[in-house]
């Protein structure tokens, strides 16, 4: 028996000193975890985080951070229809499977040691993008031909691969790839037709040493070098150089008086530099704007520029900004479209969201709308609601009317959520920060007034307590903003044709009114017959009546203006 234990003893010591030991060591595992409605991923080559809207956040190769969540809206990796989709039915299946779904889209992402396969699903009936945003870091790629770039790369990749300090990340099944976008970030975007499934291939791990060779001597390269061809702006090297911070483009600057208003311009510089001049360009309500170069405040050892400069009031402007060293330019940018002209802080619930029957488009291309990250024209659907509604509004109709009037780029920032009553919308709410989030970013001054549009979820409320209430969240918004502007109130109450009005909401409208704690805004229960959807049966606007919606609402906040204007 000794002798037996003794033989056995001698070949574990052998087997573990050869490589037949190998075939008896557990395999490496596929680690999942879930903590605060997240889930965390590891592989033997990433980690990962699934966040609880379903998107892919974080992707750690080889602990390098690929991806940029927080850019701009980026999700890092996200579907994306005028905003980020959520996708908020998000579970754990077999076969190291996390499966998220929307209404509009799902994702399953598969995960295996080193490289991941995510199945898109567009749920539309029209076309549907998805984006991966690369982080700034990495500065360059290769497609599938052998083809290397400096980031950002504009061109038609399928497969890619991207390089960032001694690791690589491999994407097979994009349509595209683009940038710059957010602050000079390099985009993978998968583009997928109605109803499609696209299969998207990701691999990971540590470059070789001639891969890291070579992507450190393209992303040292000046574009023209490194681009081999690819679509590019020659001067795009200089641009990155360069971040303009504010304004954005199609960004409306809220007028201070009728002729002009104040517009910031702020960044930063990452080349040496010690000027910094900015000029504007374009066509101001009163003829032609002075397209002379200005200096803008610099702080050198920091790179940050900030400076606050009168302009008229107009629009669309060209902002350029230019960074000089010794008086030679050294980077620059331009922001194509920027305003002066008059900015509408808008909420309530969902005829002051997108519920109408049909979106709606603005037809002046004045109109612009802020989503809390960016601002676009204002075609429906409205960014920046609570609900993520998806019709038409009443603001592009507006902002049209408005601008044909006044001659200034219109702004428009909706907050609403359908459904809700005025108790929803009291201090410390959920609804009310996101109204407040909104106005602290326009700033003080930074917006003309709030149009209120709410009262079909209260009509069994008493009128006393309405206006009580609705006096609570007027008041409380100027005194956690810190300066005095004005609300317009609407009267509102219609359900349908058998019930066209409700005396509770209105009385309660009215008292507000009454005691000038707001402006009247439209009566919009005079709104009835084809101007409501569902051939007149509904609570909702048809496009008939989203039109005379916004104008009616341009009718009264008009008047206003021109009062306030001949002051």
């Amino acid at each position: 028996m000794a002798r037996t234990l003794a033989r056995l003893t001698v070949l574990v010591a052998l087997l573990a000193g050869s490589a037949a030991w190998a075939q008896f060591t557990p395999a490496p595992r596929i680690s999942m975890t879930r903590q605060d409605d997240s889930w965390f991923v590891s592989g033997e080559a990433y980690r990962a985080v699934v966040a609880a809207d379903g998107c892919l956040t974080n992707l750690a190769v080889n602990g390098t951070e690929f991806l940029a969540p927080g850019i701009g809206v980026s999700r890092g990796s996200y579907f994306y229809r005028n905003a980020p989709l959520r996708l908020p039915r998000v579970s754990r299946v077999p076969g190291n499977q996390i499966v998220a779904e929307g209404d509009q889209a799902s994702i399953r992402y598969g995960f295996g040691l080193d490289r991941m396969t995510w199945t898109l699903t567009n749920r539309t009936d029209t076309k549907l993008n998805f984006y991966l945003v690369l982080d700034r870091s990495v500065r360059a790629g290769r497609n599938g031909q052998g083809q290397w770039a400096r980031t950002p790369v504009n061109a038609r990749w399928e497969h890619s691969v991207w390089y960032r300090d001694a690791a690589f990340l491999g994407v097979s099944g994009a349509t595209s790839v683009w940038g710059p976008w957010g602050d000079g970030n390099q985009v993978v975007d998968v583009t997928l037709s109605p109803n499609e499934v696209r299969r998207v291939e990701l691999t990971m791990g540590t470059a070789n040493r001639d891969e890291r060779a070579t992507a450190d001597e393209v992303a040292r390269q000046p574009d023209s070098a490194a681009g081999g061809g690819i679509e590019r702006d020659r001067d795009q090297g200089r641009r990155r150089d360069l971040t303009i911070l504010s304004p954005r483009d199609l960004q409306v600057f809220q007028r201070q008086s009728r002729r002009e208003g104040p517009m910031l311009i702020s960044g930063r510089v990452s080349v040496e530099a010690d000027t910094v001049e900015a000029r504007i360009e374009g066509r101001s309500a009163g003829g032609p704007v002075s397209s002379r170069w200005f200096e803008v405040p610099f702080v050198p050892d920091t790179g940050a520029f900030n400076g606050t400069v009168t302009q008229p009031a107009g629009g669309w402007y060209r902002l350029q900004v230019r960074a000089l060293r010794d008086g030679a330019v050294v980077a620059e940018g331009t922001v194509p479209r920027v305003g002066i002209g008059e900015v509408f802080v808008t909420a309530g619930q969902s005829n002051a969201t997108n519920s109408g029957q049909f979106r709606t488009k603005q037809a002046s291309g004045m109109v612009s709308s802020f989503s809390g990250s960016d601002w676009r024209i204002a075609d429906d659907p409205q960014p920046g609601t609570h609900d993520n509604s998806e019709g038409g509004s009443p603001w592009p109709a507006f902002g049209d009317a408005m601008y044909k009037r006044f001659g200034v780029p219109i702004g428009i920032a909706a907050t609403g959520h359908g459904g809700t009553s005025v108790n929803q919308w009291q201090p410390g709410e959920e609804l009310f920060s996101w109204m407040m989030t909104r106005i602290y970013q326009l700033g003080p001054c930074g917006f003309r007034a709030v149009l209120w549009h709410q009262g079909e979820s209260d009509v069994e409320m008493p009128s006393g307590e309405y206006a009580q209430k609705l006096e609570a969240v007027i008041e409380s918004s100027k005194l956690a903003a810190g300066w005095e502007f004005p609300w317009f109130v609407a009267q509102v109450s219609y359900h349908s044709p058998q019930q066209p009005r409700f005396s509770n909401p209105r009385e309660g409208q009215r008292l507000v009114l009454e005691r000038r704690i707001a402006l009247p805004g439209p009566d919009t229960d005079t709104l009835t017959g084809d101007h409501r959807d569902m051939d007149g049966e509904g609570i909702h606007f048809s496009p008939k009546g989203l039109k005379a919606h916004g104008e009616m609402w341009a009718k009264d906040v008009g008047d206003y203006l021109e009062a306030v204007l001949r002051r």
